[in-house]
C-alpha cells in the first residue's frame, strides 16, 4: 500500500523540528518533563521515542541503528545482521509473483514483483552494512573499548561473527542461484536480471571483502594473544619487583682491593696472521723462513692407464601393441576419407552408416551403443586434423539441449551448404 508524500513530509518536517532532542536520546535516556516535553510528546506519538520507565523514554532502535550507521558510529559487541529471515522474504515473493503470473493476476503479479525488489535492495543494504560494521571495526582497531583483555574478546566475538557471516552468503548464493534458474525457466527475464544485476554479480566482491577482514581480525587474535602474555609476564615482573626488599639495591664499601678483585685483567693469546699482499721485507722474510720449515713434497707415483669399459650390446625386443577394433574401424574410416571424394560427403562419410556397415567385420563389440560410437568417434576423427561436422534433430517441446543423431568427416576445411539438413533427413528414425 502506497503512502501519501504529505505524511512522509510532515514525518520528516516533525524529526527535524525536534532534532535537539533526537541528538539527546542518541547518547541515552530521555527524561519528560521541562521546556522540551512537548517536543517529546510529539516523538512518542510518532514512536520515534519508546518507554522504557515511568517518565523515561529511549530512542527508537529501528532510527538508533539508521543514524549509527550514517554516521558510522558503532558500539562495542555489536552482532551482524542476520540474512536468514531476508531470505526467506525472498523466496516467498518469488513463489507469489510465479503463482500470480500463472493464474493470471497481473495486478498482484506487478504488487509481487516490486516486494521481490524491495527484498534484494534489503539484503544488499544488509550486507553493505555489515560489512561498513566489520571495516570501521578493524580499521580503528575495536576503539570503542580500551583494555587488552577488551580488545581480544572483542576480536573473538567478530572473529565468530565473520565465519557466521561467510556461511550464510554461501546460503546466499546458491539461494539466488537457484531462484535464477526457476526465473529462467519460468519465463521472468525481468526478476533473472533483478536477482543477476543485484545480488549474483556483487557476491564475488562481498565475499572477497568478508575473506579479508577474516584474515586481518585473525591477525588481531595473534598479535592480542602475544601482547597479552607479555603483559602478564610484565605484571608478574612488576609484582615481583614490588615485594622484593632488594630491588632498590643496596650500600656496598668497594675499597681499592676490592676493586682490583671485581675488575682482574684476563689475558687474551693473539696469534701473528701474515698479510699475503703486504710488499714488506720482513713479513716476504718471515713467509720464505716458514716455507723452509715446511717437509719436503712426497713423490707420487702416476697411476696405471683404465682401460676403457666394454660395452655389451643387446638386441631389443620390440612387442607390436595390439590395436582395438574399435581404433581400427577409425583408422579404416580415416583412410577412406583421405582416399575417397565424394560429391555427397554427409551420406557416404556418415559415421554411423559407417559403424553399420563395416563394424562386424572389424569385430566391433555389440554392446557398443550408437551414442558411445559417435562421442569416441568425432573426438579421435577431430583429434587426426579432420573437419567433423554434427547432425541434429529439431528440438522437442520442452526441451533445451540439442540432441545428435549423426556425425561425418569431411578432408576439406570449406563446409558444403545443405549438408547438415541432408544428412539429418536421411538420418533421421
Amino acid at each position: 500500500m502506497s503512502v501519501p508524500s504529505s505524511a512522509i513530509q510532515q514525518l520528516l518536517k516533525a524529526l527535524h523540528d525536534q532534532s535537539a532532542v533526537v541528538a539527546e536520546a542518541m547518547r541515552g535516556p530521555i527524561f519528560a518533563g521541562g521546556k522540551r516535553e512537548k517536543g517529546v510528546d510529539t516523538l512518542i506519538r510518532m514512536r520515534a521515542l519508546v518507554p522504557m520507565d515511568e517518565d523515561t523514554y529511549y530512542l527508537n532502535p529501528l532510527l538508533r541503528e539508521f543514524i549509527g550507521g550514517h554516521l558510522v558510529s558503532f558500539g562495542a559487541f555489536k552482532q551482524l545482521a542476520r540474512l536468514d529471515a531476508p531470505l526467506r522474504q525472498l523466496e516467498l515473493e518469488f513463489n507469489l509473483l510465479v503463482d500470480f503470473r500463472r493464474e493470471g493476476a497481473l495486478h498482484d503479479a506487478d504488487l509481487a514483483e516490486g516486494r521481490l525488489g524491495d527484498a534484494v535492495l534489503q539484503i544488499k543494504e544488509l550486507l553493505d552494512s555489515n560489512l561498513l560494521l566489520l571495516g570501521t571495526k578493524v580499521r580503528t582497531n575495536f576503539g570503542d573499548v580500551e583494555s587488552v583483555a577488551g580488545k581480544l574478546r572483542e576480536n573473538r566475538f567478530y572473529f565468530n561473527e565473520v565465519r557466521r557471516f561467510s556461511r550464510q552468503i554461501v546460503i546466499l548464493d546458491k539461494k539466488v542461484q537457484h531462484l535464477e534458474g526457476e526465473a529462467l525457466a519460468h519465463h521472468l527475464p525481468e526478476v533473472r536480471r533483478l536477482l543477476n544485476v543485484g545480488l549474483l554479480s556483487r557476491l564475488p566482491d562481498w565475499s572477497g571483502r568478508i575473506r579479508d577482514i577474516q584474515t586481518i581480525v585473525s591477525r588481531n587474535l595473534y598479535a592480542l594473544r602475544q601482547l597479552e602474555e607479555r603483559q602478564r609476564n610484565l605484571s608478574a615482573i612488576a609484582l615481583w619487583l614490588s615485594k622484593n626488599s632488594m630491588a632498590e639495591g643496596f650500600d656496598l664499601d668497594v675499597g681499592p682491593e676490592t676493586a682490583a678483585k671485581l675488575a682482574m685483567p684476563s689475558p687474551v693469546k693473539c696469534t701473528w696472521t701474515i698479510d699475503v699482499n703486504d710488499r714488506d721485507i720482513a713479513v716476504t722474510e718471515g713467509m720464505l723462513k716458514a716455507a723452509q720449515r715446511l717437509p719436503p713434497l712426497a713423490a707420487v707415483s702416476k697411476p696405471a692407464p683404465m682401460e676403457p669399459p666394454v660395452v655389451l650390446a643387446t638386441e631389443q625386443l620390440v612387442v607390436k601393441p595390439e590395436i582395438d577394433p574399435v581404433d581400427e574401424l577409425i583408422e579404416s574410416y580415416l583412410d577412406f576419407i583421405r582416399t575417397t571424394p565424394s560429391e555427397q560427403p554427409e551420406l557416404e562419410h556418415s559415421l554411423l552408416r559407417w559403424r553399420e556397415t563395416h563394424g562386424e567385420a572389424a569385430g566391433l563389440p555389440g554392446d557398443i551403443t550408437h551414442e558411445e560410437w559417435l562421442l569416441y568417434a568425432c573426438s579421435q576423427v577431430a583429434a587426426a586434423g579432420l573437419r567433423v561436422e554434427m547432425v541434429a534433430r529439431k528440438r522437442r517441446p520442452g526441451e533445451l539441449n540439442d540432441i545428435f543423431t549423426d556425425a561425418y568427416a569431411q578432408a576439406r576445411e570449406t563446409p558444403r551448404t545443405g549438408a547438415a539438413s541432408s544428412l539429418a533427413q536421411a538420418s533421421t528414425p
